[in-house]
């Protein structure tokens, strides 16, 4: 196939996932992912739902967009905390989450023909 996409990032606690594709493929990619109902690995499925919530140039401007698209997600979760033990049980397992940096592989960051 001429798309291939490739996963980029997946993360199954916020069901989120960074696709790349090649550039002159993306709009068909995009197109595609609503009728994606199942994915499936080592013979077992799992059903999904697949939505575009940003398409962008590189996997850095992706990563920022995930950035700013958890943290108002975050907020919005904390401000429909319906009390003060929700809202600091939150807080709580926010701090328990620990953050590690791993090494970025030089071509996966900028590159000029590829769509995240």
């Amino acid at each position: 196939c001429v798309c291939a996409p490739a996963v980029k990032y997946l993360n199954a606690y916020t069901g989120t996932v960074l696709l790349r594709c090649r550039k002159d493929s993306y709009r068909l990619l995009c197109s595609a992912l609503p009728f994606v109902r199942q994915l499936e690995s080592r013979a077992q499925r799992y059903p999904c739902f697949l939505n575009t919530l940003h398409v962008g140039g590189t996997i850095r401007t992706c990563q920022k967009f995930l950035i700013q698209y958890n943290r108002r997600q975050l907020l919005m979760l904390l401000q429909n905390c319906t009390n003060e033990e929700e809202r600091q049980c939150i807080q709580k397992s926010l701090l328990s989450c620990s953050i590690t940096e791993e090494q970025s592989h030089s071509g996966d960051e900028e590159d000029d023909d590829g769509t995240e």
